[in-house]
Formats: C-alpha cells, structure tokens, sequence
C-alpha cells in the first residue's frame, strides 16, 4: 500500500517541530525503523530517553517533543489484512488517513467517520482520541478493535475485547504513554456516499435547532464567524445517490479573507459587523453528492493553534454563547471559526467521551496571533461547566485536574507502569500529564 507523508518533515536541521509551529524539540536521535525487527533494535539498544513516536505533527501540545529519541513509524504503514465479512482492517500505525481511507475505498470499505482533517497518522489520530462529528458516531479510538504495542522491553503484546480487554481500553487513548503502537485493527463499514448541504444561517436560529439538526443528519457540525451573528451548518446523510460535481474548495481563501477583513476593522467592530453580515446574506453554501471520505475532511493549509473542549451536553450550548459574548466584548483580535460538533459516548479509559455523548467546542488563532484569551478566557467557561480538553489541543491541565475527570485514570496509569517500569516512553510533558517523575 502506498502511504502518504506527513505535510512537513517532522525534523528539520536537527529540530523536530509541528504543524502550527508552537512546539519544537531537539531529539538527540531521529529515528525511521524500517519493521517491527528495526523497531525492537531500537528499544533495546538503550537509545536516549524517553523515546516518543512523531506522527503528522497535528497534535498543538508537546506529546511528541523529546530531548530524547523521536522515533518516525512511516514504515509502518498500509494496509496488512481484511476481514471484509466482519467489516474491519489491520492497518499499520504510521498509515495516514488520507490515504488509508484511499486504498479501503478500492476495497469498498470506508471508516465509518472522520474528522475534518485526515493527513494524521492512525498511532496519532488514536492515541488522541481524534474525532469527527455525528450524535451516532465515536471518536477514532472507538472503533479500535484489537492492538498490538510494542512496550518498553521489546516484546510485542495483543489487546482486544477478547483477549486482555482492560488493556485494549487502555491503548484506545494511549497518549503514546504505554508503548509503541505498530498496528491497529479498526471497525470499518461497506463504502458509502453522502449527501453534502452547509448553509449559513444567524446563529440564534443555529442553537435553537442545533438539538434537533445533530439526531436528523447523520453528521452535522457548525461554525460561528466572530463578529457576524451567523454560522455556517454542515450536515452530510448517507445517499445512494451518485456524486456530483464539486466546486473547487476555498476555505483557506476565506479564512485569509477573515483575516484581512479582521486587520482592516480592528479599530471599528461595528464596521466588522456590517461586512460581515453582507458576506454571510451571500453565501451560497452548497449542495453535493461525494465519497465519504472525500466530503468528511478538508486541507487546511492555513495554520493555527488550537483548544477544544469536550462538555456535557447539557449546558455545552450555553457555554457557547458566553464564549462568543466574552470574545465579541474582549477580543476584537479574533477572526478564526468557533466550531461546535457533538461526539457519541464510549468505554476507552482516557477517552474525552468517556461515559456519554459531548458537545466540543473549538477555538483557533492564527499561528502568528497571540492565544493566551484560550487560557484567560475561553478555557475557564469550558472547565467550570466539566469539561474534558482534547489531548492534542492546547489546554492547561496537569495530573491533578485530570484525574479528577477520569474515573479510570489511576487504572490507566497503573497498566502504564505494569509495561513501562522504566519510564522510557515517558517525557516531562506526559509526567505534567499523568503525574510521575519522567525518565
């Protein structure tokens, strides 16, 4: 299976750094392993610690920064069994979504949801819990069936409901913290299309039928424009339908276009207003037919940072409106999209969605903005009303307000220890984390 790399390097003159530029690291070793032989080479031959597995780079905290051995598993990658009767595929952990949701659909199989952004490696997308959106659906993690991990001593171990199921719900959302990932087995589903519609609407129009539009559509998620009263909803079906013709998609145009509009109306929010709701009256949306996996994600080739908080469902709209008055009122800085999508439940120990269904709530910032409002302002209405941050999103958290939001946090944590005794995968950020001395 032919694999796709990650948007950027992940080291470049001797200094590892993500997607949105916020994090870096100078690793003493980079490593690309060749198979699972060259992996466990690696892990036993006492390569600097702690060693921590690079994926797409998409993650906006520092899970992957090491002073260590910043290990690369693109060899790991493709597609390595069918089971076309059960609906599920053994992928390897460095396989991109991208372009593993390629090579299913020339099998007609297709992941039975993403989120909007798909160049993540699988070991990423699953050991942050990534997610897309849809009251019916998990997170990635979820739909982790079996693993293999191969942890501190070289050895490769299994996890799957059947066999060791404790430990499977420790992997779903691992942090990179319990081992290696080399390989995942996913639920799956038949190919399908969906039926695409976004509409621009005022938002108050949005939150009185966001309840009714998420158990109507299979998919439906919305994003509220700083500063113009109105939203943009996006909702896809399943359809028999054949696809349609596309026009070309120009989210990064109009994203810089927020941008320009924001920089000329710094001084004159009223002026803002007024533009913006012209521009918002002439959307056109759109109306199509496409492959799931087509119409599901979207490039993003703008930067930015960002936080996202997972809350309970009820209250989570409220949340958003003080979010949105507290940012009109203080931050007139503020251009970027408020996205807004809903997550069903699910058992992993370190899921976000653990125990019921979410409504997550995202703010961004443009990768040359300041976002210290995430902190001061955002995150404080996020976590009064329970909320759970995103693993790979920016938040503030370490061990203490953590466990207190996991109930199995101390379980996890011992399967941690049982695996990796001398803290080799373990980094100062994942000890800020997970509340023990790094290696």
């Amino acid at each position: 299976m032919s694999h796709e790399l990650p948007v950027l390097a992940p080291l470049r003159h001797g200094e590892w750094a993500n997607w949105a530029r916020n994090q870096s690291a100078h690793p003493q070793r980079m490593a690309r392993p060749r198979d699972t032989d060259a992996l466990r080479e690696l892990v036993r031959s006492h390569a600097p610690a702690p060693i921590r597995p690079a994926g797409s780079g998409h993650s906006f905290t520092p899970l992957c920064a090491t002073t260590g051995t910043l290990v690369s598993l693109d060899e790991l990658s493709g597609l390595v069994e069918i089971d076309h009767a059960a609906a599920t595929a053994r992928l390897g952990a460095g396989t991109v979504l991208k372009a593993a949701s390629r090579e299913l659909d020339a099998r007609a199989l297709a992941f039975r949801n993403l989120g909007d952004i798909n160049v993540q490696t699988l070991a990423g997308a699953i050991a942050t819990a990534t997610h897309g959106t849809g009251a019916r659906f998990g997170c990635l993690s979820s739909e982790v069936r079996a693993v293999r991990l191969m942890v501190a001593g070289g050895d490769i171990i299994t996890a799957s409901r059947d066999q060791d199921e404790p430990l499977l719900r420790a992997a779903q959302v691992s942090l990179g913290a319990l081992g290696l990932l080399t390989e995942a087995e996913i639920q799956l589903m038949p190919a399908y299309n969906l039926h695409r519609r976004v509409w621009s609407q005022p938002i108050g129009d949005i939150l009185a039928s966001a309840e009714a539009l998420w158990a109507k559509h299979r998919n439906f998620e919305f994003f509220y424009i700083p500063f113009s009263g109105h939203g943009i909803c996006i909702a896809h079906d399943e359809t028999d339908a054949a696809p349609t013709p596309r026009a070309p998609q120009n989210d990064d145009e109009e994203t810089m276009g927020l941008k320009s509009i924001r920089d000329g109306t710094m001084q004159d929010v009223s002026a803002r207003r007024a533009i913006l709701h012209k521009a918002m009256a002439q959307n056109e949306g759109e109306d199509v037919v496409g492959v799931s996996w087509q119409l599901l994600a979207s490039p993003r080739n703008v930067p930015f940072k960002e936080m996202e908080y997972h809350l309970p469902l009820d209250g989570a709209l409220g949340v958003f409106e003080q979010l949105v008055a507290r940012v009109e009122a203080e931050r007139p800085d503020v251009f970027f999209p408020i996205e807004v999508r809903m997550t069903a439940g699910d058992d992993a120990m370190l899921s976000p969605f653990q125990g019921a269904p979410r409504i997550s709530i995202a703010v961004h910032a443009y990768f040359e903005d300041d976002h210290d409002w995430f902190f001061s302002l955002a995150e404080p209405l996020f976590r009064a009303a329970g909320g759970r941050p995103h693993w790979g999103k920016l938040h503030s958290l370490g061990a203490r307000e953590l466990s207190a939001l996991y109930p199995e946090f101390e379980h996890f944590n011992a399967i941690r220890r049982e695996l990796d005794p001398p803290g080799l995968f373990r980094s100062p950020y994942l000890a800020q984390l997970l509340g023990e001395t790094p290696a």
